[in-house]
Order: structure tokens, then C-alpha cells, then sequence
């Protein structure tokens, strides 16, 4: 699920500007909450992250990041 999840943020990172962004958003957000709520409690690699704004507050709150 890792992988999958720097796959999406790859590919918001290429699509940021476009229409589907914020589906991108979405399925990456999604995906992540289901890692956290299976045990998954590690920072990503800053490759795998989206902007602050843009995580969810599961794993803002988890790592305190400003």
C-alpha cells in the first residue's frame, strides 16, 4: 500500500493544475487512512506526502506537523 500511495502522490504532483486533482486527492487520502487504520504509524518519505494542507488530519495529528 506504501508503493500505491507514492504512485498517487506522483501523480497529483504531475496533475496538481488539472480538473481530476482533487480526485487524486481523495484516493490518496483514502488510502492512507486505510494504512493507518491497519497499524501503519511511520512518517512517509516526503516523496510519498502531499502538501500539509492537503493530508489527512489522521496523520497530521499522529506526527504533530505544523
Amino acid at each position: 500500500m506504501e508503493l500505491k500511495l507514492s504512485d498517487v502522490a506522483a501523480l497529483w504532483r504531475g496533475n496538481k493544475h488539472m480538473p481530476q486533482a482533487e480526485m487524486i486527492v481523495r484516493q490518496y487520502q483514502a488510502v492512507l487512512r486505510c494504512m493507518i487504520e491497519l497499524g501503519f504509524h511511520e512518517p512517509l518519505d516526503t516523496e510519498s506526502e502531499l502538501p500539509n494542507r492537503l493530508m489527512p488530519p489522521e496523520y497530521l495529528e499522529l506526527f504533530h506537523k505544523p
